[in-house]
């Protein structure tokens, strides 16, 4: 399965009245600065101190419970010291993603986040948890969903149908959105990505994350094995998050557990104790 074209006249279908900011200035400095072979966590942390709103979410990020620091972070050096330089400026796109699309957004945008940005946390612990490089993972995991973020922006109604698809199968998720707003969130995801500039594979891993086949093993690769991997990370980490905040769970877990589990490279019960261990930290008075 290819992704699917979209032409000029489609892409003016779908993106009309849609809110897609540009892609801001600091994360093309900071994407410069990845590729400097110069790179040192002073200039990272300096660059991200000229954003107030980008610096205050880093810091949020770094002291969340589920990195189980021991110390309160203070300052963005401290943070990107702890969340590691390329780390940080994989992280930074998925946030000034977020300050850009909740700017002056209801608050059914803000909790939108405020769930992401706890999804992003546990990503990144998973991907330390599986030893393998949490670079683009938490920045996945912020962008697989900023769909919904500019659809609950442009219509009232698609409140309800966040409702709703909260409580469908992953296959179900595009049929109920196409049924109500004639296009889905992960269309919308990609081309929001597109738009940002992010890796092709990337917008790819947003536009099939909820295809049936996507961990299949009867049927051909859709992405490479990275882009595999962040979509099952990210997969994982909101079942964490829902299990961990609400009472009914994840429904649509099951349907694709045994999959994403055995992609990660984890048996059922390596896997149970590790979201023990995660809702232990979410939930840790510290």
């Amino acid at each position: 399965m290819k992704v699917p074209h979209f032409d000029q006249a489609t892409t003016e279908a779908l993106v009309r009245n849609l809110v897609i900011p540009p892609r801001p200035a600091l994360l093309d400095q900071l994407t410069a600065l990845r590729g400097n072979p110069d790179m040192n966590l002073v200039k990272v942390a300096d660059l991200i101190a000229t954003d107030i709103g980008l610096s205050a979410a880093i810091l949020k990020a770094a002291n969340s419970p589920v990195f189980g620091s021991r110390r309160m972070i203070t300052s963005v050096q401290q943070a990107v010291s702890l969340l590691g330089t390329r780390n940080i400026i994989s992280l930074v796109s998925g946030l000034l993603l977020r300050l850009s699309l909740t700017a002056e957004s209801p608050p059914v945008i803000e909790q939108f986040w405020e769930r992401t940005m706890q999804e992003a946390s546990i990503a990144a612990a998973l991907c330390e948890r599986l030893d393998s490089p949490a670079d683009e993972c938490q920045s996945f995991t912020l962008f697989r969903s900023c769909g919904i973020a500019v659809m609950l922006m442009r219509n009232g109604k698609y409140e309800r149908t966040l409702r709703l698809i909260g409580q469908a199968k992953d296959r179900q998720i595009s049929k109920i959105e196409q049924e109500f707003h004639n296009t889905s969130h992960d269309v919308v995801g990609y081309l929001v990505a597109r738009a940002w500039n992010m890796p092709e594979n990337f917008c790819q891993a947003i536009l099939l994350q909820h295809n049936p086949e996507l961990f299949a093993k009867s049927s051909a690769p859709l992405l490479d094995h990275d882009h595999m991997m962040m979509v099952a990370v990210a997969r994982a980490a909101h079942y964490v998050w829902r299990t961990s905040t609400d009472h009914n769970g994840d429904s649509a877990w099951r349907e694709r557990a045994d999959e994403i589990i055995s992609y990660l490279g984890m048996n059922t019960t390596e896997f149970d104790d590790w979201v023990d261990e995660m809702h232990d930290r979410m939930h840790s008075p510290d």
